[in-house]
């Protein structure tokens, strides 16, 4: 999924959100709820490229999508972060 994440940025953001929520929740949710739940997780400067995934999703075609050079800079931290908190709940449950 990693390797998608230059051409199909806000899926694979947005499915590591719910990917997190999930291990955080048990349940499965929509992609736009897992953001939610995360964004309230994140520390400040890892939420803006989420709410921006969140509202492409919500509002934006594929062929539309457009990413600002400023936050394609914050993707690679941003998904480190999320990553980072994915395999300390992981450790926790196993």
């Amino acid at each position: 999924m990693l390797a998608d994440l230059p051409h199909d940025t806000r899926n694979v953001l947005l499915t590591l959100a719910r990917v997190w929520t999930t291990l955080g929740t048990g349940t499965i949710v929509a992609k736009d709820s897992a953001a939610d739940w995360v964004l309230a997780r994140l520390a400040p400067e890892h939420r803006p490229v989420l709410e921006f995934a969140r509202e492409l999703y919500l509002t934006t075609a594929y062929a539309d999508e457009t990413w600002p050079d400023e936050l394609k800079a914050q993707v690679g931290p941003h998904v480190d972060e999320v990553l980072t908190q994915i395999r300390r709940l992981h450790d926790t449950l196993a």
